[in-house]
């Protein structure tokens, strides 16, 4: 089951699913530029991927039958806070909500081309999904679930070493003494576009690990 980030669609994903060799998975939808779709589940127990604000998603919403987690480009809090100081300040969060007001296309233009991919959104932005999540984006925070080893199914963390948006203390700061995490080494933000071998073998190892 996949679950894209902010400011994309499912159709992100189609580059890691052609790897894989299947096209029977589930990909779930925020809605950002059409109807959204999250509560679709695999018929059997599955492999969840999560890409940014998916794989926060998914850490704060485990899904039943779900028997592992490829958490890709991902972090367990996104917004800065007093202990935790490498993430994003609110302040720059907010000027992004505010944004979506007057230019909602605008912003989500920004935001793509600085995580790396120039082509245009795929459609008219919807301003309230878009607002909603970058609150979750500034507000959530999983990081007391990594502390739980019966919270969570196993989880494999996949980052890049150059994301311009997830910065590698981010990454640290999230998962260090929690999870391994597997870096690419001049990997950006869009792991799933750039590196869809390295994403789609992730997934094909905890396939294979999962009961």
């Amino acid at each position: 089951m996949f679950v894209h980030g902010w400011g994309f669609t499912p159709d992100f994903w189609q580059p890691v699913q052609d790897r894989l060799g299947r096209q029977d998975a589930v990909r779930l939808d925020f809605g950002f530029f059409g109807p959204a779709c999250m509560e679709a589940r695999p018929a059997r127990p599955y492999v969840a991927v999560g890409h940014s604000l998916g794989a926060l998603w998914l850490l704060l919403h485990r899904p039943a039958a779900c028997l592992g987690m490829v958490l890709i480009n991902g972090f367990a809090r996104f917004g800065a806070a007093a202990d935790y100081r490498q993430g994003v300040p609110a302040r720059v969060i907010d000027r992004m909500v505010q944004g979506l007001d007057h230019n909602a296309d605008g912003v989500v233009a920004t935001f793509r081309d600085r995580a790396g991919i120039g082509t245009p959104p795929p459609g008219a932005a919807d301003p309230g999904r878009l607002a909603r999540a970058l609150a979750i984006l500034r507000d959530a925070d999983a990081r007391p679930l990594l502390a739980s080893p019966d919270a969570l199914p196993p989880v494999a963390v996949l980052a890049g070493r150059v994301d311009p948006i997830v910065s590698p203390a981010m990454t640290d700061a999230c998962f260090h003494d929690r999870l391994a995490v597997d870096w690419i080494a001049d990997g950006g933000h869009l792991l799933p576009l750039t590196h869809p071998d390295a994403c789609a073998a992730a997934i094909t190892h905890m396939m294979d690990a999962a009961p």
